[in-house]
């Protein structure tokens, strides 16, 4: 999976852990829109808390609306391998491709020490 585009939201608590909230559009099909969230780490970097597959739309969301999921965890989705097992591999490069994009490192940077 190809990180085309990433972009700071602002931050939120992902189980009682602050994270800042980075939007991902990516060149995988099942997964073009994601929500990565990312929390701080011991070596002072960040670490991919959790990645959420992002299928709200403006139309069913600009209201609390319990009718769908438009929020799913797919970390485990995107990441596992058949034995079901992580492949770190693949999920320490999309979270490089993602803090690596221009800017998003920065400003996670900004809202973390601001937050």
């Amino acid at each position: 999976m190809i990180v085309t585009e990433a972009h700071v939201k602002g931050a939120s608590d992902r189980d009682g852990l602050h994270c800042a909230e980075v939007e991902v559009q990516t060149s995988d099909a099942p997964n073009p829109d994601l929500l990565a969230y990312f929390g701080r780490s011991r070596d002072n970097d960040y670490d991919m808390v959790t990645v959420v597959r992002n299928d709200a739309r403006p139309d069913a969301d600009w209201y609390d609306n319990s009718l769908h999921q438009a929020y799913a965890d797919v970390t485990d989705e995107l990441f596992d391998t058949p034995t079901m097992k992580t492949d770190w591999g693949e999920r320490e490069s999309f979270k490089e491709q993602v803090l690596s994009y221009p800017g998003v490192r920065a400003d996670i940077r900004r809202l973390m020490d601001w937050s």
